[in-house]
């Protein structure tokens, strides 16, 4: 009996090794495949006459972002209200199986979620912009992808509340690329175009300054799939 104990013991500890070796194969394996995947993360804003574009922001998302996904990749939707930086605010998030079964049921689940946002009558009085891409930059660092994207659906005219303060770090967009999508100009714009232009410039000096590979404005949200395949 003591003898067979013996040759168990043996036998797995040569196994250990083994495992070992395939224990971290594996995890290196996850490690390569995390610099290949993408994650973004979609904001929405619900404030003003905004609110009124949910409809056409789930649609985009569905329609250009979800519907490209590749296995591996990331989804955070996450709304712009009074105080964003809440998770409360986290809509709906998926990371995509590498089974294509499994993966075409969760960008189904995603786009179920996403249609229940788009019914919602929800509009918020203050526009927390800052907020919502704070929490968007936890979640995005959170996945190690090599691959981050924040799209910001809004007319980008940020109005805290009194008692909320945001201030971006230095490296607060690392290795994170933004585009602002269908921005669309208020009535202010329209009567003084400097307004909208100098409001745009504005949120690139910020952006850019905490750290985020790149910036830009996209009216034709065609070019979303493009501009994430460019980034892949």
């Amino acid at each position: 009996m003591n003898a067979i104990r013996s040759l168990r013991s043996r036998r797995f500890s040569a196994a250990k090794p083994i495992l070992a070796v395939f224990v971290a194969a594996l995890l290196h394996g996850c490690s390569d495949n995390a610099a290949y995947e993408t994650a973004v993360c979609a904001l929405a804003d619900v404030s003003g006459t905004y609110a009124d574009q949910k409809a056409e922001i789930v649609k985009i998302t569905k329609a250009r972002i979800v519907s490209k996904m590749l296995p591996g990749d990331s989804l955070f939707f996450i709304r712009i209200d009074s105080n964003s930086y809440n998770e409360g605010d986290l809509i709906a998030n998926l990371r995509l199986d590498y089974t294509p079964s499994k993966a075409n049921q969760q960008k189904v689940a995603m786009g179920a979620k996403l249609d229940e946002f788009a019914e919602a009558k929800t509009r918020s009085r203050y526009t927390d912009i800052s907020g919502a891409m704070m929490l968007c930059t936890d979640h995005l660092n959170s996945t190690k992808s090599g691959n981050r994207v924040i799209f910001v659906f809004s007319d980008m005219k940020e109005e805290l509340q009194p008692n909320v303060t945001r201030q971006f770090a230095k490296d607060e967009f690392d290795n994170v690329h933004i585009a602002a999508m269908n921005v669309i100009k208020l009535n202010a714009d329209s009567a003084n175009p400097a307004i909208y232009r100098n409001r745009l410039d504005e949120w690139e000096k910020r952006i850019m300054n905490a750290g985020a590979q790149s910036w830009g404005v996209f009216n034709d949200s065609a070019r979303i799939p493009e501009y994430i395949q460019q980034l892949r």
